[in-house]
This record gives C-alpha cells, sequence and structure tokens, in this order.
C-alpha cells in the first residue's frame, strides 16, 4: 500500500523506485503520526499509576488499610517489578494483622531487589514475631554482611533462641512425644507470639494430649491472625467434639468447608458427627416413648459410630444402664454402669460411679452398693446424691438382715405405688389362709399378715421414707417388726379382717 501511495515503480535493481517527493512527504507524515500518538498513549497510563499510589498512600494514612492493599494491588499489577509496591503493601498488611500476606511481600521485593536492606530489616523482625526463626537466622546473618551496625540485630538472641525450641519442637513430635513438644512450643511462642504455625503445632499436641479445652484456645488464637486457615478450623472442631460440643465442632466444620468443599478429613469428621447425631435423637424419642430396647440399641450403635469419643459414650452408657435397670436386667446395667466410669470423661465419672451403685442396690447385692456409694462420697463428699445414697445403701443392708418388706412383696425398692399395689394383691392371693389346707394355715396366716404389714408400709408414702431411712415404723425398736406390731407402732389388720 505504501508502494502504491508513494507511485513506486520497478527499476533495475528489481527494488521500489519513487519520485523523491512523495517519499518525503510520506515520511514526514509518518513522522507526525508518531510524534501526535505516542505521548496520548503513555502519559496518561503513567499517571494512573502515580493517581492509584497517591491514593493507596493516603488510605493507608488515614487507617483504611484494606482499601489500601486493594489499591497497592493495583499499582502492582500495573509495576509487577517495582520491589517498592510490594513494600508498601506489606505495610499495609501488618497494619491489617495479616502476617502471612505481609511476609509473602517482603520476599516478593526481596526477590526483585537481593539488596533491598529495608525489607531485608522487616523480614527478620516479621520472621520472628510469626515463628518463621529459621528463615529469621538466614536473614540476620545477610543483613549483617550488609550492615553490620543494623539495629534489628538485637533480636540475634532471640532469633536464635526460637528457632532451637522450634528444633527441638520439631524432635519431639516425630516422636510423638507431645508433652516435651507442646512445652518447646510454648518457649517458641513466647518470642514468636503471633505465630499461627506454632499455635497450630501447639493445639494439636494438647488434643494428642486430651488436653482439649487447651486445643480450643490455641486454635481459636490461630483463627483470629488468619480467619480462613482450614487446618485452624479443623482442629478447633476436633477439640469441640471430644468435648461433647457437637454443634460447636460442626459450625467450624461448616466454616472450613466454605473455603474448601471437598476437603477430605474435614467432610469425614462432619459426617460422622451428623450420623451420631441422628442416632443420638433416635435414641432419645424412643426412650422417651417407652420403647427402651429400641432406645438402648440405638445408643450402643451411636457408641458404635467411633468408640473413642468418651465424651459421648460414658453419658451414653449411663442411659443405657438406667434403661437396663427400668427393664430390671440388673446384671447388664451394672456392666453398662461399669463401662461408663472406666472412660476417660471426668464430666461423666460421679453419674457413672452413681449408676453403678443404683444397679447394685436394684440387684440387692447390698455389700457392694454400699462400697460403690463410699467411693462415690470419697469422690466428692459434698455431692448430696452420694451421702444420700450411702445411707439408703447402708439401711438397706440392715433391713436385708432383718424383714425386707420389698422382697416379701417381691418388689425392687425403686418400684412405684402402682407396682407395690399390684404385687400385693398377686400375694395376698396366692398365700391366702382360705386357700391352704387346715395343717398350714398358721403359717399362711403368718406370711398373710406379714404381707399385709408390707403393704401397708410401702403403699403410704410418709411410712415408706421412714422405712427407707432405717427409721422403726413398727414400734419395735428398728428390729424389722414381727408379724402382729406392737405398743405405739403401726397397727395392722388381722388375717380375718384381710381376707374379704
Amino acid at each position: 500500500l505504501v508502494r502504491q501511495w508513494a507511485g513506486a515503480s520497478m527499476g533495475e535493481s528489481g527494488g521500489p523506485v519513487a519520485p523523491a517527493w512523495r517519499i518525503g512527504v510520506w515520511v514526514s507524515l509518518l513522522i507526525a503520526w508518531g510524534w501526535t500518538t505516542t505521548p496520548s498513549y503513555a502519559e496518561p497510563a503513567t499517571a494512573t499509576v502515580g493517581k492509584l499510589r497517591s491514593e493507596a498512600d493516603a488510605a493507608l494514612a488515614t487507617g483504611q488499610f484494606e482499601k489500601g492493599v486493594k489499591l497497592y494491588s493495583q499499582v502492582i499489577h500495573k509495576e509487577p517489578d517495582n520491589e517498592n509496591n510490594y513494600f508498601k503493601r506489606y505495610r499495609a498488611y501488618l497494619r491489617s494483622r495479616k502476617y502471612k500476606d505481609a511476609y509473602s511481600d517482603l520476599s516478593t521485593a526481596l526477590r526483585i531487589n537481593a539488596k533491598f536492606t529495608a525489607a531485608l530489616k522487616k523480614r527478620v523482625e516479621l520472621g520472628l514475631q510469626i515463628g518463621r526463626c529459621f528463615e529469621a537466622v538466614g536473614d540476620l546473618s545477610r543483613l549483617k554482611s550488609i550492615d553490620a551496625t543494623a539495629p534489628e540485630l538485637r533480636h540475634e538472641d532471640a532469633v536464635q533462641q526460637c528457632a532451637q525450641f522450634l528444633q527441638s519442637a520439631a524432635d519431639f513430635e516425630q516422636r510423638s512425644d507431645w508433652r516435651n513438644a507442646r512445652n518447646s512450643l510454648a518457649s517458641a511462642l513466647q518470642y514468636a507470639d503471633s505465630s499461627h504455625d506454632l499455635l497450630l503445632h501447639r493445639a494439636h499436641s494438647s488434643l494428642n494430649l486430651g488436653d482439649f479445652f487447651e486445643a480450643v484456645a490455641d486454635s481459636g488464637r490461630a483463627i483470629k491472625i488468619e480467619s480462613d486457615s482450614i487446618a485452624a478450623l479443623e482442629i478447633r472442631g476436633r477439640a469441640y467434639y471430644h468435648l461433647g460440643e457437637h454443634e460447636h465442632a460442626l459450625n467450624h466444620w461448616r466454616q472450613a468447608l466454605k473455603f474448601d468443599p471437598e476437603h477430605k478429613s474435614v467432610k469425614g469428621h462432619y459426617r460422622t458427627v451428623k450420623k451420631l447425631e441422628k442416632l443420638r435423637k433416635s435414641a432419645e424419642a424412643n426412650e422417651a416413648s417407652g420403647q427402651l430396647e429400641a432406645a438402648i440399641k440405638d445408643w450402643r450403635a451411636a457408641i458404635a459410630v467411633d468408640d473413642t469419643h468418651h465424651a459421648f459414650a460414658a453419658p451414653a452408657l449411663i442411659k443405657i444402664s438406667k434403661a437396663l435397670t427400668r427393664l430390671k436386667r440388673w446384671d447388664d446395667a451394672i456392666r453398662a454402669a461399669e463401662d461408663a466410669s472406666k472412660r476417660h470423661h471426668e464430666d461423666s465419672r460421679m453419674d457413672a460411679q452413681l449408676t453403678v451403685a443404683e444397679a447394685l442396690l436394684g440387684a440387692e447385692r447390698y455389700d457392694e452398693c454400699v462400697r460403690a456409694y463410699q467411693q462415690a462420697v470419697e469422690m466428692d463428699a459434698k455431692d448430696p446424691r452420694a451421702n444420700d445414697g450411702l445411707r439408703k445403701a447402708k439401711v438397706a443392708l440392715k433391713q436385708s438382715k432383718e424383714v425386707d418388706y420389698y422382697k416379701v412383696l417381691g418388689v425392687s425398692r425403686t418400684a412405684s405405688g402402682k407396682e407395690i399395689k399390684k404385687a400385693y394383691k398377686e400375694k395376698a392371693l396366692k398365700n391366702h389362709p382360705d386357700k391352704v389346707a387346715a395343717e398350714d394355715r398358721d403359717h399362711a396366716e403368718q406370711e398373710f399378715m406379714k404381707i399385709a404389714q408390707a403393704y401397708e408400709i410401702l403403699s403410704d408414702e410418709e411410712t415408706r421414707r421412714k422405712y427407707d431411712r432405717g427409721e422403726d415404723v413398727t414400734g419395735q425398736g428398728g428390729a424389722g417388726g414381727g408379724p402382729h406390731g406392737g405398743p405405739g407402732g403401726f397397727q395392722f389388720h388381722h388375717p380375718q379382717n384381710m381376707r374379704h
């Protein structure tokens, strides 16, 4: 097109030939085009970067750190090879307490310019603060070779100490020596008080030691430093799970899954708790409706989901024991309660011990029952359940050697008034003197009187309470009573008056 416009023609040499005046005009036009277009393109671009940088500086100066980060990021997009842009954004990140991003910007600035001393000095200080102590050792060595009088060299002892503690912690973790690992991490955190990673490592050690409240505290601090930390959310959820705080655990794992919906281990934890909670709700519903066998089955299935989850298993076994007690399956109830007491769950220890004692009382193993309640009192001498239970157990043991009116009617000491009345009717009909041969009538009358006496004591709530406390309700000095009572005691009906 140029040749055509210039009127070019082929000469002997085969090259284009044009009149000189046309070529001169063409060159002048090209030069003029360059002069007018080049400045109009370059100047706005330069002005835009400068304006963005000024706005970012102003935002940082007025405490608008997020806005500053956003504007500096736009500057970096336009000037990715300018180390000063990263240094400025580092300051905005630091003021926002986004330490990981701040450290990353310092590192990028130093990759662009390895002699950027200001960035190196700041990376020494920030590295110590966030627990990058091994890297800080190297940075101090570089800084010393550049500026032997740099004020930041005062951190050398702290950096060395921190690095040594981190090395010890790593060695202890490798050997699964969680207590010493935690101690070493605690020492390192005295220097690196804003370290997300060290807090997370210490939370993991506490988790392995069963110190779940400590794990909750450290992982919580880690989340405050990095709110999008999936690892911290996962560990905190696990700690809450082991404390039996399932809803808190689920909330943390839901938050983690927002950042990564396919996170394998978090999804696994989440599904486990959802399954366990479904079985728990079913067990409670069956228990409330009186379907005790179904409730026991659900509780056992829930425990099987994670048999190591003692904060759930111990209370569940107590519920199983109580259901078995209601079913009068005493031996099974005792075994379930004993299993609960062996679980490593401090909050359930007393309940488990008392449930063992209650099941032993129902099984009429009074000597063992007294010992079980004595152990409960030793665990907490101020617990009224333990003290009341011990008194009742001692009374039951004493009465078992005399006339036991519960045993006379064939009911447990926890029997309801309705159960006592039903048992009395059955016993009275069976042992009625009119239904036996004449030669056995005297013995039958004695048994009949004993049944009547038992019923009158146990059917009256106040008298029953006195009897349960071991008080004399027969007027015979607490000897358990003969069939006829005595002066000042409880008056019983003669069999002749009871027959109808």
